[in-house]
């Protein structure tokens, strides 16, 4: 006989649904959790004799039967060894992925795309040289196609797998909980879109900065040039008037 399973939702050891499906239970538990509640988790439960068998969640009692704890992407963040403390990120990955939700999901065509974004699409610089990037998930604007491509064309080393090398994670929507896991526990520095645009733009300005102030040194050494080859006309000018 098939052994059959129903996922509990429960919340801080209380029980809160029974769900037919992994799908129906995440989705009551991001539901809770969305609306603030915390110690949110799924579990499976076997189906014993046509009913369900309510085991008391509390930490200090033993469950009978066997239970298997599947946690939401939530609480595994909740769960998650803290990163190094000596590593600054630029915010939460789990904040960053809530910011990213709000945005329109799917990417929009490169002509759709804002015109800062195009532009350095467009453009190169060295603001990332010598560092090694990831881009995790897709981030809602830019792509993950295009993201990968302005790390590149900014200097940076293209990675797809994390490691203690590894300097930024661009981190997008549907960024898989493993990795996001990896992360936390490399201490490794993240940032959204929106803050991979901010810093490849201010790059770009100190640049253009750069090349302005350049001119201006080309056109003065132009200028003292053209004012040495004067120099021997007017001397031999002045014999000439003598």
């Amino acid at each position: 006989m098939a052994e059959l399973n129903v996922y509990l939702v429960t919340v801080q050891g209380n029980v809160d649904s029974v769900h037919a499906s992994t799908k129906s239970a995440s989705g009551r538990a991001s539901e809770l959790k969305s609306n603030g509640q915390s110690g949110v988790k799924v579990e499976l439960q076997e189906l014993i004799g046509g009913s369900v068998v309510l085991e008391d969640t509390k930490p200090a009692s033993k469950p009978k039967t066997k239970t298997k704890a599947i946690k939401t992407e939530d609480a595994e963040e909740a769960d998650t060894p803290k990163a190094n403390a000596t590593a600054k990120k630029t915010k939460p990955v789990a904040e960053q992925r809530a910011a990213n939700a709000l945005k329109p999901k799917g990417r929009a065509e490169d002509e759709a795309l804002p015109d800062n974004m195009r532009t350095l699409l467009t453009s190169s610089g060295d603001a990332l040289s010598g560092q090694i990037v990831v881009v995790t998930g897709v981030p809602p604007v830019l792509g993950r196609k295009n993201a990968e491509k302005l790390v590149e064309a900014y200097g940076a080393k293209l990675s797809k797998s994390l490691s203690k090398k590894t300097n930024y994670v661009v981190v997008g929507n549907d960024a898989g909980p493993k990795k996001l896991e990896q992360i936390a526990e490399l201490g490794i520095k993240t940032m959204d879109e929106d803050e991979l645009v901010a810093m490849l733009e201010g790059s770009a300005s100190n640049s253009t900065k750069r090349a302005a102030d350049d001119g201006d040194d080309d056109k003065e050494e132009e200028e003292e040039e053209e004012e040495e080859k004067k120099k021997p006309a007017r001397a031999r000018k002045q014999r000439k008037e003598k």
